[in-house]
Formats: C-alpha cells, sequence, structure tokens
C-alpha cells in the first residue's frame, strides 16, 4: 500500500520540470520561513505549520488504510472528518469521502461547511456567534484512500507476525474510494 501527496503547492511549482520525467518539482518548502520571530521558522526542535501529510492508520502491527486527503490547510482538517466517519461511525471509504465536510480558515476565522451542511447547523451556528459561510465543495479538498481487511484465515493475531513473506498477495477485501471533489478514481490490480 502507498500513500503520497504530489503537490506542487502554487500554479506552476518550482518551476523546474526534471529532465527526461516531465514532472514539476513541488515548492510547498515557500510556507517555511527563515525569520527568526515566525513560527514557520526551520530551526532544530521547531515543528513548522505544514499540511503535506498523506496518512496510514494500523490494526496492531498490520497497515489496513492508506489514504490522503490534498487541500492546503484543510488535509488535517479532513483528515480527522473521514477518519471520524470510517473508523467511530463505521462508514466505507467511499462513503466517508462523500460525505459533507467543513473547514476553518485561520486567518479570517471563517468555518466553512459544504451546502447540504450549512442548511442543516449553519443558521444555529451563526446565531451562537460563529462566523460561517457556505462552501460548494471547492474548497474541502480531495480523499482518496484504499482500505484492506484481511480474510479471517490470513488475519494475524495482535501477538503474531504475518506468515507470508512480503512480496506475497494477502487474502482479504480492499475497499477504495475517489472523491467527487476532484479529479482521480480508485484504482487496484
Amino acid at each position: 500500500m502507498v500513500s503520497f501527496i504530489y503537490s506542487v503547492y502554487d500554479t506552476f511549482g518550482s518551476g523546474i520540470t526534471v529532465p527526461r520525467y516531465g514532472f514539476v518539482l513541488n515548492n510547498r518548502g515557500a510556507l517555511f520561513s527563515l525569520d527568526p520571530k515566525s513560527p514557520n521558522i526551520i530551526a532544530p526542535h521547531k515543528r513548522p505549520f505544514h499540511t503535506l501529510l498523506p496518512g496510514f492508520s494500523h490494526e496492531g502491527r498490520s497497515t489496513r488504510h492508506g489514504f490522503g486527503l490534498m487541500g492546503g490547510s484543510q488535509q488535517a482538517q479532513g483528515h480527522a472528518q473521514v477518519l471520524v466517519d470510517m473508523i467511530d461511525l463505521g462508514a466505507n471509504p467511499q462513503a466517508a469521502s462523500d460525505a459533507a465536510r467543513f473547514t476553518h480558515a485561520q486567518e479570517s476565522n471563517t468555518l466553512d461547511l459544504e451546502s447540504s451542511l450549512y442548511d442543516l447547523v449553519g443558521a444555529q451556528l451563526a446565531a451562537m456567534g460563529h462566523k460561517v459561510k457556505s462552501d460548494n465543495g471547492e474548497d474541502m479538498g480531495g480523499f482518496q484512500s484504499i482500505w484492506f481487511t484481511p480474510a479471517q484465515s490470513a488475519a494475524p493475531t495482535a501477538a503474531s507476525t504475518p506468515t507470508h513473506a512480503p512480496d506475497q498477495p494477502v487474502a482479504g477485501l480492499y475497499r477504495a474510494a475517489s472523491d467527487h471533489r476532484k479529479d482521480g478514481q480508485a484504482v487496484g490490480w
């Protein structure tokens, strides 16, 4: 299983294309700072704010889920939302991907709710003093996911190690998701 987010961050990334391969190098490092007064300074023992975070979830010592949600500061927020939908609420990956999401913009202190969620709770949140607005989904990121459930006979116990060789297939079921908000598709082979 692989999880990665290739991000050029800004319109044309770094502007440098790798010769003979044709892809543009990213420029996500532009979000870090060399200003010693900035919270995003690159320095020892610092953890500058950065949102490039593909993920995995595990059950015991076995990887069960590879996922990623692109979309700037929505990445961490969106990851939490789809994981709650899947782990806590029992949604399959595609249902979790399709569920309405929200995002909080730190700079403007605004809560963007996808329109169906806005229709459900937007007025109540505004009445409580929150700055809310409806969003058509373009700021909610794009989720891609593969969730693996091993066959009962192949599932190792917590105390055991897998009995299969690392390059051998493991019997089980794969579920995949591709977000309708972005271009993509779920593919297996």
